[in-house]
């Protein structure tokens, strides 16, 4: 009798200990938004200060959690034109932005993360298809979005005659440590 429950706790504890999710932090890579003032020149900034709450357990499926970015930290090529991004983005009143991973499917055609972007006050329902590579001490994931600031509550900026494209191409690029 003793032997039955002593083997049904240990398996037990087997089997609990597969389900414990794993943290993953981010260890490198970046976050990049593309647009473009129509006519005239690509705007590209990007930022490598990312902070993640990520956990998972043996499966990428089970992966979930949080992605934010700190506004701020996004930067191109020109000063000047940063801070006008920061204007638009309204940056004084919401500094980040926080994609919160719900899901994570894989299909025909390889990853998709379903998850939700919260941006100026805004949540929006968000599908990108990502490249995978879930290695044994490293998960990486590659791929991107587009959003529209229109729908975020954000006016496409403009200067002189020039607009800015309200669509906006995401692309991300992290690896992230198990630990």
């Amino acid at each position: 009798m003793f032997n039955k429950i002593a083997f049904s706790l240990i398996s037990a504890s087997l089997l609990c200990g597969s389900m414990y999710a794993k943290e993953l932090t981010f260890k490198e890579g970046s976050i990049g938004a593309q647009t473009e003032i129509l006519g005239d020149s690509n705007i590209n900034p990007k930022s490598t200060q990312i902070v993640t709450k990520l956990s998972m357990d043996d499966a990428v499926e089970s992966l979930k959690g949080d992605i934010t970015l700190d506004l701020l930290n996004l930067k191109s090529e020109n000063d000047k034109r940063d801070e006008h991004m920061y204007e638009a983005l309204h940056v004084k009143a919401q500094p980040t932005t926080t994609f919160k991973l719900k899901e994570v499917k894989k299909e025909s055609d390889g990853y998709h993360l379903l998850g939700t972007l919260t941006l100026n006050k805004q949540i929006k329902e968000i599908d990108t298809k990502a490249e995978i590579a879930d290695q044994s001490d490293l998960l990486k994931l590659k791929g991107g979005f587009n959003i529209k600031m229109s729908d975020f509550g954000i006016e496409p900026p403009t200067l002189l005659f020039l607009s800015v494209r309200d669509e906006v191409a995401i692309s991300y690029d992290l690896t992230l440590a198990k630990n």
